[in-house]
């Protein structure tokens, strides 16, 4: 079995000690390096090539930020997945800028955890529901001006009614893994309706899919 290979960086030593604990009673990840800021996180990349990084937002030396956008640029085919106790507006649109693929909160529970590591690993991308609803008000206050769709145009027509529940159900944050529970299908299915959203509809990716729910599907 191929292994999830994870890499660590906090700048608090427990905090990295607790994640290592408990990603390694997963039988499908592999912590591969731990780190306490930006550029070691930078330097493990280079020698570790991680598939994921769990990358605290606010360390010494670099910037969780600033190191997030640096790997995305050197090493696109490691996943960032910002992890801070801060539930800031500025963080999460920062990480999202800087081609972080996920914005978790330190207070969730470990198999939430897990499963977004997976998820994201598969080629998703996961929001913490509570940043979530920020983005999606933010954007929603300055006239969703990330996307840009003709409202009076066809696509929506073009999508299958079940195509119609999965957009509805990403616009309201929901995982693929949720998703299937609720419509009672399996998640490949729902990750095939998700590629076929984002080629019928036109956008780039996950988020700007619930951007797009908001507006048409409420």
């Amino acid at each position: 079995m191929n292994k999830i290979k994870i890499m660590i960086v906090d700048d608090q030593v427990i905090i990295c000690e607790g994640l290592k604990t408990i990603l390694q009673l997963e039988e499908d990840f592999e912590v591969v390096g731990i780190g306490h800021n930006g550029q070691e996180a930078l330097d493990l990349c280079e020698n570790n090539k991680p598939d994921i990084v769990l990358m605290d937002a606010r360390m010494p030396v670099i910037n969780g930020i600033a190191a997030t956008k640096e790997l995305s640029r050197l090493f696109p085919n490691t996943k960032v997945l910002v992890l801070t106790t801060f539930n800031e507006e500025r963080l999460i649109f920062d990480s999202i800028h800087s081609g972080a693929k996920g914005f978790l909160l330190k207070d969730m529970q470990p198999d939430d955890l897990c499963k977004c590591i997976r998820e994201v690993h598969a080629g998703g991308a996961y929001l913490h529901p509570d940043v979530t609803l920020k983005v999606l008000e933010r954007i929603s206050n300055q006239g969703a001006e990330m996307v840009s769709y003709d409202m009076s145009g066809s696509s929506i027509d073009q999508l299958t009614n079940r195509e119609k529940e999965v957009l509805r159900l990403i616009g309201m944050g929901l995982s693929n893994a949720e998703i299937a529970s609720s419509l009672f299908i399996v998640e490949g299915t729902v990750k095939n309706h998700v590629s076929n959203l984002l080629s019928k509809l036109g956008v780039r990716d996950r988020t700007q899919l619930a951007i797009l729910a908001q507006k048409i599907m409420t």
